[in-house]
């Protein structure tokens, strides 16, 4: 039997790269181009909603007149989930609600922003019903919630596998190395197709690969972290692995204000991002800080559980004791966003999400040049 020659390897190759990129290169576009828009959602939502910035900054008001601001748009409800602290001066307090008439199999969030000055809420919004929002769950789901995600997870492997199928196809031949590199004028249109491909295929290559590979963690974190665990310890994040605060008879829970200060005294340089509420007897105060040189900017990697009756520290989780496969993990976000190397790196991951829709577009088009040159040569 004869064996399999580098031609017909190239061949196989090549029909593996024109059907994925055939069936899965809309979609591609399509998370690509929404990832794009979420690099920057915080700055897009303020821009398209301007409401949701104050006016004229001034002394933030106690956090329990502050949960209260915003426990008055919904007062019906229980308390918020979390609230997330403002990132800059015009920034609000984001308190996020969980809508109880919807069953937990289709929970519906609601976003009250309120402002720090004056504890007065100052919009309410359902989580799916804005821009950014809409885009958010596009990108992550389809809009089709949890079968979306899987959906979209299986096709960061096609993803991964059309660069790696791209890359081999591309690989020169030795002496080839400078024209493989190369733009070559004078060709045919769909030879200048074929080198537009070739060429933002490779340039893009490394951070699509990247962008897959985290979107991939992104959408199975339950597949991805038991693989860490085999090389590194990693910590039980889930619900069930939060610790629990202990009742005491007639005693009622310390204020927001003394569970943030109890972890500012824990971590005196850290910057307070967000507190998780208690929401059953028996859950904790979470208070999500952020130390200096932390990757995650936006949310921090430091958190402190603290009991809500007693005020003791029950958990501590630091981002500077993070064993090497909690090192590898809390890095996949950051990356996945840009947000690990700073505004230069959102801005490459943005640039990166066009790179899906050239490499569409560019071979649409050959396949139609080829297409036409082909039932030309038939009529004639």
């Amino acid at each position: 039997m004869r064996s399999s020659t580098p031609r017909s390897w190239k061949k196989i190759w090549l029909q593996l790269h024109w059907y994925v990129g055939l069936f899965g290169g809309a979609l591609f576009v399509l998370t690509s181009l929404t990832g794009s828009l979420l690099v920057f959602y915080k700055t897009i939502d303020e821009w398209l909603n301007p409401d949701q910035l104050i006016r004229t900054p001034g002394n933030a008001r106690p956090l329990s007149e502050i949960l209260a601001g915003a426990q008055a748009a919904h007062p019906e409800w229980s308390a918020p989930d979390t609230l997330i602290f403002p990132l800059h001066d015009r920034d609000t307090f984001h308190a996020w609600f969980k809508d109880p008439a919807v069953a937990p199999t289709g929970e519906h969030w609601h976003v009250v922003a309120v402002d720090p000055s004056t504890a007065r809420p100052l919009s309410d919004r359902r989580w799916g019903a804005f821009f950014v929002s809409v885009i958010y769950e596009l990108h992550q789901e389809l809009l089709l919630g949890r079968p979306g995600e899987i959906f979209v997870g299986i096709m960061a492997l096609f993803l991964l596998l059309s660069v790696i199928s791209g890359l081999y196809l591309w690989w020169p031949k030795p002496g080839k190395l400078r024209r493989a590199l190369t733009f070559q004028p004078g060709n045919s249109l769909i030879r200048t197709h074929y080198d537009l491909h070739k060429l933002t295929g490779l340039a893009g290559a490394m951070l699509l690969t990247l962008l897959a590979l985290t979107g991939f963690y992104l959408e199975f974190p339950n597949v991805v972290t038991p693989v860490v665990r085999w090389f590194s310890p990693v910590g039980d994040a889930s619900p069930e692995g939060q610790p629990q605060s202990e009742l005491q008879a007639g005693v009622s829970k310390i204020p927001l204000e003394q569970a943030v200060a109890i972890a500012r005294m824990t971590f005196p340089n850290a910057q307070t991002m967000w507190i998780g509420l208690p929401q059953h007897e028996r859950d904790s105060y979470s208070v999500g800080l952020r130390q200096p040189g932390e990757v995650r900017q936006a949310g921090g990697q430091t958190e402190v559980w603290i009991d809500q009756y007693s005020g003791i520290v029950r958990r501590i989780t630091d981002w500077r004791r993070f064993t090497r496969g909690e090192t590898f993990l809390s890095w996949l976000f950051p990356l996945h966003n840009g947000e690990a190397f700073g505004l230069a790196g959102r801005w490459m991951v943005f640039a990166a999400g066009f790179t899906p829709l050239l490499l569409y577009g560019t071979a649409l088009r050959m396949w139609w040049l080829k297409r036409d040159a082909h039932r030309r040569r038939r009529e004639h």
